[in-house]
């Protein structure tokens, strides 16, 4: 379905495989998870990738604490959904705020012990962060306008 138009850009259905169907076994449930988790952070649907960032029994198949490049990115996509919802749910707000800002401690920890390779992920997680403080608009409109810059580096 990702490879044409459909209406369910986060669902892994087609040819290939059939996520209804799949046996989960503990690492292609991880690795299930981390992709649902991408997924729905690009294609905007904070909310189910939130709740997928919250749910209890995937804490304990992913450390955040090194590991590849991959799985920093799915951590980074993970906070991203966290800090949409928090903006947008009032209910959980302190939930979300709490999970997404622990992962952004992590990321940043992980950028001062000498990993260039995140600089933009944790750029623009400043930026959320701001934004969701209601931080002055100029000082949030900078923070965003470094993270593009940061970004288009690579």
């Amino acid at each position: 379905n990702l490879m044409g138009s459909s209406n369910s850009t986060v669902e892994l259905i087609g040819k290939a495989m059939d996520e209804r169907e799949v046996v989960f076994t503990s690492s292609v449930n991880t690795s299930f998870f981390a992709v649902k988790t991408t997924l729905c952070c690009l294609f905007g649907r904070y909310e189910l990738g939130a709740h997928l960032a919250i749910e209890k029994n995937h804490k304990r198949n992913l450390n955040i604490i090194g590991g590849g490049f991959s799985g920093l990115m799915f951590w980074f996509h993970r906070s991203l959904c966290l800090y949409a919802m928090a903006r947008k749910i009032k209910t959980k707000k302190k939930q979300y705020i709490a999970q997404a800002k622990r992962i952004h401690k992590e990321l940043t920890n992980s950028l001062k012990n000498k990993n260039p390779n995140i600089l933009h992920y944790v750029s623009l997680l400043n930026a959320e962060k701001a934004a969701l403080a209601q931080k002055k608009n100029q000082d949030v409109k900078k923070l965003y306008n470094d993270a593009i810059t940061m970004s288009a580096r690579g």
